[in-house]
């Protein structure tokens, strides 16, 4: 499912800093840093899907280049601000995961750049999945070609076209094959003056050291709820219940916290199959769970991933039922009376290995594991769980 920005969903306004939701405090250190000429040459932000990492990255670029900057960000209004914000300046190179195609023998990223401006301005929250299916990569895997670092030590090589700052902007760099991290060392240790390397990751575990000891980490925390449901009441379009529904469901990932909104009840939807496939596990009624595995199997895998994350904070919503303060407890109205008669069966014996099984889910997901075999082991176990004491 690619997360497209339609009827309810709240696109950011540009790429200054001031448009970008949240993360107020990185914001101003990295506003400080430019103002004050502390600008290193190699910079890694890493953040979680929809911490706004990208967003964060852009609107540094944008800053960096704009002509005329305003107090602790860029104007907005310079020519080189307006090429920034529609990822056309050209002094901003960007190298991203792509695919192979037929007719392209060698690909690079500026085989699929019209693409990429086009999904990243549609969604600047987009993550790995948004993008393979905005290439339409179909089960194709996403990588960063070793040819991808021929292209931009060569094009480092010229001069810069409007003598400011050269900046490559490389976003999710951990789909690099080590030759193509190799390839890159030298300059990315030694760049010629004025070039900054700017790299955007969701996950620092697969990027190869060589590449990590190069680089100055730039953390990018989650969002708190409270930004989450700025960014969300930027729309006189969405009901505020609706707004409080998903803040709660997101977690902190604006990306998840768009893709709810354009679904038109995915609490009812999610929280209706939970409690169904709790039934059939508590029973071990092998025809339903077939029949609940079938219909999950057919949603899609960001679904699935949004259905095991909301399963997850259903759990610890039965545990603060349970044992916490119920002013704690985020489900409201017929949702939380429901659970109730469910939490019971959430208790100190089983909920850690709930939530081991359930995250388990998730990676396998994420991972293309075979949905089917994966849900029906899943709730044998789970059956296992709820039949515990």
């Amino acid at each position: 499912m690619t997360i497209a920005l339609r009827k309810r969903c709240v696109p950011l306004s540009g790429m200054r800093f001031s448009d970008i939701i949240g993360q107020k405090a990185l914001k101003e250190r990295l506003a400080s840093a430019i103002s004050e000429g502390r600008i290193s040459h190699a910079q890694l932000f890493l953040g979680p899907e929809g911490s706004g990492a990208l967003p964060i990255a852009l609107g540094y670029a944008q800053y960096l280049l704009c002509i005329q900057p305003t107090g602790h960000d860029s104007c907005g209004a310079c020519p080189s601000c307006i090429k920034a914000a529609k990822l056309v300046h050209p002094d901003i190179i960007f190298s991203f995961p792509i695919v192979t195609k037929e007719k392209v023998a060698k690909p690079l990223s500026t085989d699929f750049i019209a693409v990429f401006r086009e999904a990243v301005l549609n969604n600047p929250y987009l993550n790995y999945q948004d993008w393979m299916n905005a290439l339409e990569a179909e089960n194709k895997q996403g990588f960063i070609p070793v040819d991808e670092s021929r292209s931009i030590i060569q094009r480092l090589s010229l001069k810069s076209v409007e003598g400011s700052f050269r900046v490559v902007l490389m976003w999710l760099p951990e789909k690099m094959r080590m030759e193509t991290a190799n390839a890159l060392l030298k300059i990315l240790e030694e760049p010629e003056e004025k070039t900054v390397f700017l790299l955007v990751a969701e996950n620092d575990e697969t990027i190869p050291l060589t590449i990590l000891s190069r680089t100055q980490l730039v953390k990018v925390n989650r969002l708190t709820d409270d930004d989450v449901h700025r960014g969300l009441s930027m729309s006189p379009e969405v009901d505020t219940k609706v707004v409080k529904m998903v803040t709660h469901r997101a977690e902190g990932n604006y990306r998840l916290a768009l893709q709810l909104l354009e679904e038109e009840d995915p609490d009812a939807d999610d929280a209706s199959l939970f409690l169904e496939w709790m039934r059939a596990c508590l029973k071990l009624n092998i025809t339903r769970i077939q029949e609940l595995c079938d219909q999950l199997a057919g949603i899609g895998r960001e679904r699935q991933k949004a259905f095991f994350e909301y399963s997850l904070s259903i759990v610890r919503e039965c545990l603060l039922i349970n044992y916490g303060d119920d002013k704690l407890v985020r489900i409201e109205g017929k949702e939380k009376d429901n659970f109730k008669r469910f939490a019971p069966f959430i208790h100190h014996g089983n909920a850690g290995r709930f939530i081991e099984l359930l995250d388990e889910a998730h990676y396998h997901i994420e991972r293309n594991a075979n949905y089917k075999i994966m849900f029906m082991d899943l709730s044998f176990k789970i059956f296992q769980l709820l039949n515990s004491k």
